[in-house]
């Protein structure tokens, strides 16, 4: 449990002016000329200046005050009175109330309401004072400015979020309250809240802290909760204190109690939680979340869990003993304008981690954890930047991991060398046209896999590679006036410390690979040309409100030469023979982290041509809209070196839109050559020549999805652990070490949702075919005023299945807010119920039921 009473400041803040002025029924006298009496209207306004005539007064500042009936003063006994609607205000304290009396003498004020002659028992106009963002009322007001104490009866103050009343509120000191009978809560109910806290007795330490004693909580009128005392804190934003814990009954883990821990708000700019779970069968857990940031210089945070299972003894049969853990480390910082870095780093000890410390499908399916650390550098005004990084890939599922460790990367983008910064940009000599770019990457690899050995057994091994490659590119890109030609020229050259060898034993069929250490370099090329233009067509069909049509075509040819770096002479393949003697040619280079030299020779001509479909509309005489109608590619390839099949697929793709309802996309590929069924292989002979048609279908795909909504448009709020503000977020933020994210729901829009359909089919075999279809639907709507459902799910038409179908619903209970989760099939097939009170700062008192398949808590 945990909430926040927010301090309570100096209650009245008002004297007795020094005055013997009598006003009755309409008749004015004044006896002292620091004294002005104006008539406006129903109202009557004293103002007090000469501040230094007021004996053993403590007033540094005028005092208004006016009232609607009458104010009454009586000189004999020094008291001032004012009857109905009275307003008082001194410095940034306003007084309103139907009675408000003030004694010189005593240095006493006191404001109460009036009875209410329509309700008998009833009080209305009760004292209400507002002091800069604080706000306090109650059926009496009094405050001594001698002793710098003051209460408030049966008194309601404005907390940040809620309120609070007591039965009496004593100031004992400027800097202590007393609150007897005290409660809090953030019912909009004055009269008949939902649910509060009471505390017989509270003490409040303004910006410090709250000391309550035997502490109810009550829903409903009906006490749920109690503990013996309380302390908690008393000021707005991140502050120290216990984290609650929830208690349950899990079927394989036994009682527990879940989440103990504590918050340490170190700074504005650094907190620590720690949390810990306790299970009676045998478990453990330790989560914990250390997050720092400052503005416009860095972020981050370390989030790490551990868990411990012991069921049964060690002599059990089946007895379960295991360790789980993980990890996850984020950093952000600009070091200066031209330097960065960017961290974001996972690791655990096995998928079993995630198993069974989660109910989060996100996290459920998880499959990999990625980690990178980046480190990028450029240059005001120079070409070139640098680039680190480190790259982890983490198979969860078998314990591969792969790392770069790291990847440096050199660039320096295009340049002209031979350009004069004098020259003219449309009429530049032709050398001026020459440009050229250089990159370099140095990669160490490792890779770390677990195989089975011969025995049938686990057995790991590690493999570590390195290579450095330089890629060099020149290129001339002459301006003409409708077309665009580009020659170009890309030369790669890699330095390894290892290539392969690989030995074929004809006596049992065995293939042995050898690893040798030596540097080698590998060099490769490729050249060409590539000529472009681009034609425009518009029309005016002049109807409804089309003021035009524009077609534009981009059709392009590229040339490309490449030799055939298999070649013996290279040096970079080699052959060995097989069983059935043939011989079959492998790369040196095979294992080596940037791959080899490309093989077969390529003198090959490609073409494409691009088709985009445009329109106009009128919206009026000062407006048009324009959008896309159709936009498709298609394009084909032609490789004179190749001894056959010369021609490559046919390539199409194609995207368009009906407005904002719907989008359409998709592509297709086709064959032009024969399928022979006996040999499984395409041979060389047209389609066209022996079926009578232009081409088969290889691959063909379809994508349509369309979103809608009714009502007022908003947008999903997410609550994050780490902020980019300059300091960090509040404790009630802290959950566990992984990031949460809080939807808030928006009854504003009735009903929303999408619906999605993507088929795909491929037959490189014409006689075999794979295809994969689905249906995919979400749906939110109001059922009434304040209930919420969703539903998402997809269907496999395929397969005739529904996958992941996810339910969900929520009810604003006032106060209160009630969520429930619920995947009614497939691996993680559970659900989830939780009521928790909606205000932030009290998103722990909650009631949750959760339950699935695993038996996770």
């Amino acid at each position: 449990m945990k909430f926040i009473l927010k301090t309570l400041p100096v209650l009245l803040l008002l004297n007795v002016c020094n005055a013997q002025t009598v006003i009755d029924s309409g008749r004015i006298s004044s006896v002292q000329d620091s004294m002005k009496i104006k008539d406006a209207g129903d109202s009557l306004k004293l103002n007090v200046s000469d501040t230094s005539r007021i004996a053993g007064s403590d007033i540094d500042a005028v005092i208004n005050y006016t009232g609607k009936d009458s104010i009454i003063y009586d000189i004999k006994n020094k008291k001032v009175t004012i009857y109905n609607q009275g307003i008082l205000t001194y410095k940034d304290l306003k007084l309103e109330a139907g009675k408000i009396e003030m004694d010189q003498q005593t240095q006493i004020l006191e404001a109460f309401g009036i009875k209410d002659s329509l309700n008998p028992g009833k009080l209305v106009q009760s004292p209400v004072m507002v002091q800069g963002n604080d706000k306090y009322e109650g059926s009496k007001l009094y405050y001594s400015f001698k002793t710098q104490q003051g209460s408030v009866s049966e008194g309601y103050s404005d907390a940040e979020v809620g309120y609070y009343f007591g039965e009496k509120i004593k100031k004992a000191a400027p800097d202590v309250l007393f609150i007897r009978n005290g409660i809090y809560t953030t019912s909009s109910d004055r009269e008949d809240p939902e649910y509060y806290f009471l505390s017989p007795r509270m003490k409040v330490i303004p910006n410090d802290k709250v000391i309550a004693q035997s502490v109810f909580l009550y829903i409903e009128g009906v006490p749920v909760l109690w503990i013996p005392f309380g302390v908690f804190p008393n000021r707005s934003g991140r502050t120290s204190g216990l984290i609650a814990p929830t208690f349950g009954d899990d079927a394989t883990y036994g009682k527990y109690i879940s989440r103990l821990g504590y918050f340490w708000a170190v700074n504005d700019y650094m907190d620590f939680a720690l949390t810990g779970s306790y299970f009676t069968k045998g478990r453990y857990d330790i989560y914990g979340r250390y997050r720092y940031v400052s503005k416009y210089n860095f972020s981050g945070s370390i989030n790490g869990g551990y868990s411990g299972i012991r069921l049964g003894e060690s002599t059990d049969i089946g007895n379960q003993n295991s360790d789980a853990w993980g990890l996850n480390v984020v950093h952000n910082q600009q070091l200066n304008p031209t330097t960065r870095i960017d961290a974001s780093l996972q690791f655990a000890s096995s998928k079993n981690f995630y198993n069974i410390s989660t109910n989060s499908l996100s996290e459920l399916l998880l499959q990999n954890l990625i980690s990178n650390f980046t480190v990028t550098k450029s240059w005001e005004g120079k070409p070139y930047s640098l680039n680190l990084n480190y790259f982890r890939d983490q198979n969860l599922q078998n314990g591969d991991v792969t790392e770069r460790i790291p990847l440096i990367n050199f660039s320096l983008s295009q340049t002209f060398p031979f350009e004069s910064g004098f020259s003219d940009p449309f009429n530049k000599k032709i050398y001026e046209y020459f440009s050229f770019s250089y990159n370099a990457s140095a990669l160490n690899n490792r890779v770390s896999r677990t195989i089975k050995n011969s025995l049938g057994n686990d057995s790991s091994y590690t493999d570590f590679r390195s290579g450095i490659r330089n890629n060099l590119s020149f290129g001339l890109s002459p301006r003409f006036e409708y077309i665009s030609l580009i020659p170009f020229f890309n030369y790669t050259e890699i330095w390894y410390n290892k290539y392969v060898t690989k030995d074929f034993n004809q006596a049992d069929s065995t293939l042995t690979t050898n690893d040798h250490n030596a540097i080698k370099a590998l060099r490769y090329f490729n050249t060409g040309v590539s000529l472009s233009t681009k034609f425009v067509g518009i029309f005016l069909p002049k109807i409804f409100n089309i003021t035009g049509i524009r077609h534009t075509i981009t059709p392009s040819v590229s040339y490309n030469y490449q030799p055939d770096f298999s070649n013996p002479k290279w040096g970079y393949y080699k052959t060995y023979t097989d069983q059935n003697g043939r011989e079959v040619k492998y790369s040196v280079f095979e294992r080596e982290v940037f791959g080899s030299a490309p093989s077969g020779e390529s003198q090959s001509v490609s073409f494409s041509l691009g088709n985009i479909f445009e329109m106009k509309t009128r919206v009026n005489d000062s407006t048009e809209n324009k959008f896309q109608l159709l936009n498709i590619d298609a394009g084909l390839g032609y490789n004179f070196a190749a001894d056959s099949l010369k021609f490559s697929e046919i390539f199409l793709s194609y995207r368009t839109g009906i407005g904002n309802f719907l989008n359409i996309s998709g592509g297709a590929s086709f064959n032009l050559y024969k399928f022979d069924e006996t040999a499984n292989t395409r041979i060389n002979k047209f389609l066209i020549n022996t079926d009578g048609k232009l081409a088969n279908v290889t691959y063909f795909t379809i994508n349509m999805s369309t979103n809608f909504s009714i009502g007022n448009i908003s947008k999903t709020q997410e609550s994050v652990a780490v902020t980019k503000n300059d300091t960090l977020t509040n404790r009630s933020d802290y959950r566990d070490f992984r990031m949460e994210k809080i939807d808030e729901i928006d009854f504003n829009i009735p009903l929303s949702g999408g619906f999605g359909f993507n088929y795909s089919e491929s037959k490189s075999n014409p006689s075999v075919v794979s295809r994969t279809s689905n249906l995919s639907g979400n749906l939110a709507f109001n059922l009434t005023e304040k209930w919420r459902f969703t539903v998402s799910a997809n269907y496999d038409l395929v397969n005739k299945r529904i996958v992941t179908p996810y339910i969900t619903a929520y009810r604003d209970l006032n106060s209160w807010e009630m969520n429930f989760n619920w995947y009614p099939s497939g691996s993680y097939r559970g659900f989830s119920f939780e009521v928790r009170i909606k205000a932030p700062q009290l998103r722990d008192i909650k009631v949750t039921k959760k339950t699935n398949t695993r038996g996770v808590y």
